[in-house]
């Protein structure tokens, strides 16, 4: 990056470095936490990294667990919760890992048509606040809910359906009707990955 003078304003210049040529996936966190090879070129250059900047003491594979122990254990735990409008680039991007790794997801759609007022409304987002991962995603509509559940096939999201149903019925007087279905990819009745996107719009559309 360089800076050059214009009169009484100053003009910055991005310059990009030519990157070394690599023969390695791209380390995502999904190649990372599949994938063995990679995890351990991953440590290694961790451990490379903060023998750098702590000079005075040989890092070991140890020393980077208990770190991210401490880190983990002083995280807020919370759910990423968006607007419907970013629902389709977080998709396209679970599609990919899943056509590149194999690696499953579910997508969830809770209807809300029946729900009552603002107040149940707001019952129903809590519920479903506490009870998600970390890693999951929440997206809000007008009448609809859409959970984005990495990492889950159709099995636990069946087992999911059932947990949420108890839930939301223990939260109300008189649980109102809220309708749940979902899908999950990859699967053998889903022959392209944009299908999974014409199933969620057309939940959205109902």
């Amino acid at each position: 990056m360089s800076e050059e003078s214009t009169g009484s304003s100053t003009v910055v210049t991005r310059t990009t470095a030519t990157q070394e040529r690599s023969d390695s996936p791209m380390m995502s966190y999904t190649a990372v936490t599949t994938h063995r090879t990679m995890a351990e070129a991953f440590v290694q250059k961790l451990l490379e990294t903060g023998r750098g900047i702590i000079r005075d003491r040989d890092l070991s594979v140890e020393d980077l667990v208990a770190i991210c122990r401490v880190a983990n254990d002083n995280r807020e735990e919370s759910v990423t919760m968006l607007e419907g409008r970013h629902l389709r680039s977080r998709v396209g991007d679970q599609l990919s890992r899943a056509d590149r790794y194999g690696e499953p997801f579910t997508l969830m759609v809770l209807s809300l048509q029946l729900v009552p007022d603002r107040a149940a409304y707001d019952s129903v987002v809590d519920t479903l606040y506490e009870r998600m991962r970390k890693s999951d995603l929440v997206f809000l509509f007008k009448t609809r809910i859409v959970l984005l559940l990495p990492h889950t096939n159709s099995s636990q999201a069946e087992q999911l359906t059932e947990r949420l149903n108890g839930l939301l019925a223990a939260a109300f007087d008189v649980p109102p009707q809220i309708p749940m279905s979902f899908l999950t990819y990859p699967a053998p009745a889903i022959e392209r990955s944009s299908a999974v996107l014409d199933w969620v719009e057309d939940k959205l559309r109902d």
